[in-house]
């Protein structure tokens, strides 16, 4: 039997609208993210969801309880701590514009195609995020690693076969779908309210789609 988990990033906020950086922070989604989610949700409204999984961080929650509200019965939603967005540390609500700029100042040109291009763009943008994080809190690739394993260890534990909601956020979602195989990573991050399918059969973890936002897209999944 298999675990088809459908993988969220959150509707867009204020600070996503602003361009801004935002790990720990909570905050609500704007009006046009609670669109999006509502959207999203008509779309999947079929999709027979046994089990839902959410971080914590407001913004997640409620994207999940507005793709969860076209169900009925409504499957529980578990929030789990280990689905937070990675954690930028002293970056949090920089603007990702001056970051990436400051970033080609201190390394150059070759900051660039390290991370735009090759299987391992995802590797060079975190080791920028943890370098450039002057207090030093911010999560290196390791740690992120251990959490997303543990983090969907544990949704795979708690999840029956079918169908299963997971929303959480663009960097750890990213970071699962690169765990798995990173060139099915997209060029850019996730979209907001986006969906990826990781399909479990024991121990082999397939990536079926990712980044997928329209009808026709989803449609494919099924």
């Amino acid at each position: 039997m298999t675990i088809r988990l459908y993988l969220v990033r959150h509707g867009e906020t204020p600070m996503n609208q602003a361009g801004k950086l935002q790990g720990i922070t909570d905050a609500p989604l704007t009006a046009r993210g609670q669109l999006a989610a509502k959207k999203l949700g008509e779309l999947l409204k079929d999709v027979p969801f046994k089990q839902a999984f959410s971080s914590d961080r407001q913004r997640a929650v409620d994207t999940a309880n507005e793709i969860l509200s076209f169900h009925n019965p409504m499957p529980p939603l578990k929030q789990l701590t280990g689905l937070r967005e990675y954690y930028f540390g002293g970056l949090e609500g920089q603007s990702e514009q001056r970051l990436f700029r400051r970033i080609f100042t201190n390394f150059g040109i070759k900051a660039g195609p390290q991370l735009w291009f090759g299987p391992e763009r995802f590797d060079y943008m975190i080791h920028y995020f943890k370098t450039m994080d002057s207090t030093g809190q911010a999560e290196s690739l390791a740690e992120l690693n251990s959490r997303v394993r543990a983090a969907f260890d544990q949704v795979e534990t708690q999840s029956p076969d079918g169908d299963v909601l997971v929303v959480a956020h663009g960097v750890v979602l990213s970071a699962l779908i690169r765990l798995i195989d990173p060139t099915d990573l997209p060029l850019t991050l996730l979209k907001n309210t986006s969906v990826s399918r990781i399909d479990i059969d024991g121990d082999d973890w397939r990536v079926v789609g990712v980044n997928l936002t329209s009808e026709s897209e989803l449609a494919k999944l099924e």
